[in-house]
């Protein structure tokens, strides 16, 4: 295909993902590769199992391959660092492959046994797959108006890409709903008895054949529908961020660095590896300088360092905010040290990180950011400690949806530097 050709294609699928939200792309495992795959998986399903007899009698079960994998069993992580997958991620996000990263491979597998709880909206660790959700958590990543801005302004800085080995009729999405809050038509849906595990208006299933992948935008509002032990199921998930845009509100790498020492050397995947964890390794070099600007009341190294993680004009409040999130992490974790024990097993990269930063700080430089940030995170509550079905997480008291109208960037940086923080 002429290379003109390939950018006019290329353009006309950023677009259509930019407006729906995802795109259904065929034969994203090469077909004469599908059975040896669906082999390499089988294994690897195996071992988890092996590893925890009862992982796979939840409802869901899901499981990290990067710290499962070994020499001969290199197929989904190849796959994930492949032109189809990685590649496509980065033509989809407007960036050069140098500056996306892989942020997980996994895989989503039927249960050993027939669900029959209706799962309930708003548990500890997360929101069932089974319920409608956006991947947002408003404790962890802000009120989602914040996020909405910040895509809307710098387009998107994330995909996520289901890949279906069998045939896959299970995720359901809601077209164009990544761009906007949940309707009021949706929200009377939601709230409904069984509402969260039934269609909503305007809903269509992203139904895969065997090899074919969905990617999309995770702020989309989407639904696991309904797992069943008869149906097998083995479909991979993959994850990609952009960096050098913004932050954005899926930022976290899921890999385990173990993963490097099954390729070779001098592979094109253990580089691709290696260059997206020194993005994050240099984000998190970052991190430690802004807040060291502001354990040293310096605002104006602190507004250097947001523009290295946030160059784009605008959306900037939603990158103070999660700044925030990050600063009340890293004090969290400080306190409970323990709780994060060095080289564990499947450790991902990004408790690593953390508890590298942890280490350069003192517990009362800790107490002092903790002090900072605080009086702008005080603002991103209402008080009263609710759920919101369409969201992850538990119930609390951070804004699910709407930004307080006074908050602006120059507000939020003022109020970190105030004297009374």
């Amino acid at each position: 295909m002429p290379q003109n050709s390939t950018l006019d294609a290329d353009l006309k699928l950023r677009e259509q993902f930019w407006r729906d939200g995802y795109l259904i792309l065929h034969d994203i495992v090469p077909p004469d590769r599908l059975e040896s795959l669906r082999k390499t998986v089988d294994d690897l399903v195996v071992r988890r199992r092996a590893k925890d007899p009862d992982w796979d009698t939840c409802a869901a079960p899901r499981s990290d391959l990067t710290h499962l994998v070994e020499a001969g069993s290199l197929g989904p992580v190849e796959l994930a660092l492949h032109d189809n997958t990685l590649g496509i991620s980065a033509r989809l996000l407007g960036d050069s492959p140098e500056s996306v990263s892989l942020t997980a491979v996994s895989i989503f597998c039927n249960p050993a046994f027939e669900p029959v709880t209706s799962p309930t909206s708003g548990q500890s660790w997360g929101t069932d797959p089974r319920n409608w959700h956006r991947d947002v958590r408003p404790d962890q990543d802000g009120p989602l108006s914040a996020l909405l801005a910040a895509e809307d302004a710098n387009g998107s800085g994330y995909v996520q890409w289901n890949i279906a080995l069998y045939d896959d009729a299970i995720l359901y999405v809601i077209p164009g709903s990544h761009r906007r809050l949940t309707s009021e038509v949706e929200v009377l849906q939601l709230q409904s008895e069984g509402g969260t595990q039934s269609q909503l208006s305007g809903s269509v299933c992203a139904e895969l054949k065997p090899g074919s992948g969905v990617v999309y935008n995770s702020m989309l509002l989407h639904w696991g529908s309904k797992y069943t032990r008869s149906k097998k199921r083995r479909t991979l998930q993959l994850g990609v961020r952009s960096f050098g845009r913004f932050l954005p509100h899926q930022r976290q790498c899921r890999l385990r660095q173990g993963v490097l020492d099954v390729f070779s050397a001098d592979s094109p995947q253990r580089a691709a590896l290696e260059r997206s964890f020194a993005l994050f390794r240099d984000e998190f070099a970052v991190f430690e300088d802004a807040f060291r600007a502001v354990l040293g009341r310096d605002q104006e190294h602190f507004r250097a360092g947001l523009q290295r993680l946030h160059p784009g004009s605008a959306g900037h409040l939603s990158s103070v905010v999660i700044l925030t999130k990050i600063a009340l992490e890293l004090c969290d974790r400080h306190q409970r040290e323990d709780d994060f024990p060095s080289g564990l097993e499947g450790e991902d990269y990004d408790n690593q990180l953390y508890r590298q930063l942890c280490s350069r700080f003192t517990e009362a430089e800790c107490e002092q950011l903790r002090c900072r940030f605080n009086a702008l995170d005080v603002l991103l509550r209402s008080g009263e400690p609710v759920h919101v079905s369409g969201f992850l997480g538990p119930p609390t008291d951070y804004l699910f949806e709407e930004i307080p109208a006074e908050l602006t960037t120059e507000s939020a940086i003022g109020v970190i530097f105030s004297e009374n923080g």
